[in-house]
């Protein structure tokens, strides 16, 4: 699907248009941030997950960056919690990681921000591997395989894991289904 013929305005236009955020927030002149996301029926789009073990969140943002007229998706994570030892303020997001401030600002004693990008053109299957790629293999993620809980069928599911991905699956769609 070639997306080299909108610009940041035209995109900016299509997603206010299709409801996707309260908010579409422009940072310098490549990136669009869905601030206030939210469902099909407008309600409030959830955008955290909370392990049930432990204090760790992470909470999901979506963007759009169109440089030299590539299109790519971008997902701003943002992992915290109650460990008061080490916390980053969101004057220390680098580069187009602050175009993700305004959701940052809001989180209890942030820890981590990771910024993932993937064309917006991606099937599915690549969808999940840049995630597994850029976030799932992290050390500080490994949290995540203990977020386990058993479907209807018996089989454990990494239920933040499948969380995540399904989020961003659905939004993505939701995004590429705006543009059409």
């Amino acid at each position: 699907m070639p997306y080299s013929h909108y610009t940041l305005e035209t995109l900016k236009s299509l997603i206010e248009a299709a409801g996707l955020a309260g908010y579409i927030y422009q940072h310098s002149n490549h990136i669009l941030t869905l601030q206030d996301a939210r469902n099909e029926d407008g309600s409030a789009l959830n955008n955290f997950v909370q392990h049930e073990f432990s204090t760790d969140q992470l909470g999901l943002q979506y963007g759009l960056r169109l440089l030299d007229n590539k299109l790519e998706f971008l997902i701003g994570v943002t992992h915290s919690n109650q460990d008061r030892g080490y916390e980053i303020g969101a004057g220390n997001l680098k580069a187009d990681q602050r175009a993700f401030n305004l959701l940052y600002a809001f989180y209890n004693f942030p820890k981590a921000f990771h910024l993932i990008h993937l064309p917006l053109a991606a099937n599915s299957i690549q969808l999940e591997e840049e995630i597994d790629k850029q976030l799932f293999q992290l050390d500080s993620m490994s949290f995540l395989d203990t977020a386990v809980k058993t479907n209807p069928m018996g089989e454990q599911i990494k239920w933040m894991k499948a969380f995540i991905t399904q989020a961003a699956l659905d939004m993505k769609v939701r995004i590429q289904t705006s543009l059409l």
